[in-house]
């Protein structure tokens, strides 16, 4: 039996892509919501996580890995990046010493410009929010999200 994909041509316009994203986006921050507000009197400046170790190398350009692993199964390739994905028993999360909630999405497709030229797209979004442990070995509380 084929894979639906296989035999099916999708288009996703600029507009499906940004609600897709804000999606994946809200689907991640609504973990924020069970966790009790600090006041504003007390908010503080988020302390930066430490990075995991190791990650990809994405060009010779750049002497050192970005601290970044590319879950999924591994039969699958990004078609313009040309990342195999690295399987299903690979951290999604990059920073060290983290307790929480990872959402991840990639989309990949084209997109049609207001010029009409039509661009290759290929995104991986991550939200996280959890405890971790800062560059500076205090404990942390935060949400984050890269894009």
């Amino acid at each position: 039996m084929k894979h639906f994909l296989e035999h099916t041509t999708f288009h996703v316009g600029r507009r499906s892509f940004l609600l897709g994203t804000a999606g994946t986006l809200a689907v991640g921050l609504s973990a924020s919501l069970t966790r009790p507000k600090m006041s504003e009197a007390h908010a503080a400046p988020l302390l930066p996580p430490t990075p995991v170790p190791g990650g990809i190398d994405v060009s010779p350009l750049i002497p050192s890995p970005i601290h970044i692993f590319v879950p999924g199964p591994e039969t699958i390739t990004l078609p313009f990046t040309r990342f195999t994905l690295q399987g299903l028993d690979v951290e999604p999360s990059t920073i060290t010493d983290f307790q929480g909630v990872t959402a991840q999405a990639y989309h990949v497709g084209t997109a049609s410009g207001s010029d009409g030229i039509t661009y290759n797209l290929e995104t991986d979004v991550r939200i996280y929010e959890g405890d971790y442990v800062a560059e500076d070995g205090s404990r942390c509380q935060g949400t984050f999200a890269h894009l």
